[in-house]
């Protein structure tokens, strides 16, 4: 009997680790894939440094299967198939374009189409033929076209979930703001010269739309519709401060305070949506004499950024050194100059 316990002992044992030997294997394969080992180089080439060479040589396999028709062999958007689509494909070598997108938001375009993130279904989805492993693979290739080279310390702050109210138009801020870098003040003109900055009329987003993307997109089809029936967009608002108080955008514009200070990364947001006003939890805090900063659009935020602003500049309020594009241009170091913005309270109640 000894003896049986033994050789049942010993075969558990044995099994045990032929199974550890068995799971441990893939596993170790899997991540070998993925990441670099010791002594093993990145990838070479712009963009590649750091990601294993066969991942890159998946990825442009995929991308000559199923993209390179469209984009081209160098992803430069001269692919045959692409040639007569009314919205011609993009050109994936212009970094000052694609660098900003994260991954998530690249992925997205690829496995779900081009209306997923409002751009043209003529970009279709990709789920069905590719998995997500080979998405990954594919966008870790065309990261290594982008010039000038891409960064991933400089990709825009994009959530993964949508926040805000659904508009009558997807209109991306992430991709006129973000990926193109439209200046802010180019569509909302009146933040310069008015107390409202207002939003862009009909015949500005034309401006535009009258040739860009002017076939093949149903979101800029929407945007038409308005146009010929002369009617206007009826976007629903996001921010509004109560009507007891007055807001004049000119003077903030003018003393250097970026509109991401008081508004938020708009750039990296697909729909626009705000964190300010009141909150019962801040207030329940300062009631139990808990130090606590006050929400955005709230007087006492207002009031200490105009204190801050006062003894150290606008430096000392701003909250977007990392944004791609300033949306208020200011000569060099007048940042750090004192400000005399009014603490009297007929300022703003009046």
């Amino acid at each position: 009997m000894p003896i049986a316990r033994s050789a049942v002992v010993g075969s558990a044992a044995i099994a045990a680790v032929l199974i550890g030997v068995l799971i441990g294997f893939p596993i170790s394969s899997a991540k070998s894939a993925t990441t670099p080992g010791p002594g093993q180089k990145g990838a070479a080439g712009r963009g590649g440094d750091g990601v294993d060479p066969r991942i890159l040589d998946r990825g442009k396999q995929a991308f000559g299967v199923y993209c390179a028709n469209c984009h081209g062999a160098e992803g430069k958007g001269d692919g045959l198939a692409g040639q007569n689509l009314p919205i011609k494909p993009q050109n994936l070598t212009e970094g000052r374009i694609l660098n900003a997108l994260p991954d998530h938001f690249l992925h997205n375009v690829i496995a779900n189409g081009g209306q997923a993130v409002g751009l043209s279904p003529l970009m279709p989805n990709f789920t069905p033929y590719l998995s997500d492993v080979q998405i990954r693979e594919t966008i870790a290739y065309v990261r290594t076209l982008a010039d000038p080279p891409y960064d991933p310390k400089k990709v825009l702050p994009i959530a993964t979930t949508r926040q805000g109210p659904v508009q009558p138009i997807f209109f991306s801020h992430v991709i006129h703001a973000g990926s193109f870098q439209i200046a802010c003040q180019y569509c909302h003109a009146g933040a310069r010269r008015s107390s409202a900055a207002g939003v862009p009329s009909v015949e500005r987003c034309m401006g535009c739309h009258k040739i860009v993307a002017a076939e093949g997109n149903p979101e800029v089809k929407k945007l038409h519709g308005y146009w010929e029936r002369k009617e206007p967009i009826p976007w629903i608002r996001v921010f509004k401060v109560p009507e007891h108080a007055q807001f004049p955008h000119k003077p903030h514009v003018q003393a250097g305070v970026q509109c991401q200070t008081c508004h938020g990364r708009i750039e990296a947001m697909e729909r626009v949506h705000a964190e300010t006003g009141q909150s019962i939890v801040n207030d329940l805090m300062n009631l139990a004499l808990i130090p606590t900063k006050p929400p955005k659009l709230t007087m006492g935020w207002c009031v200490e950024c105009h204190r801050t602003a006062n003894a150290k500049g606008v430096q000392a309020v701003q909250t977007v050194a990392d944004a791609p594009i300033r949306s208020v241009l200011e000569p060099p170091g007048s940042e750090s100059v004192r400000r005399n913005a009014p603490l009297e309270c007929v300022t703003c109640h009046h």
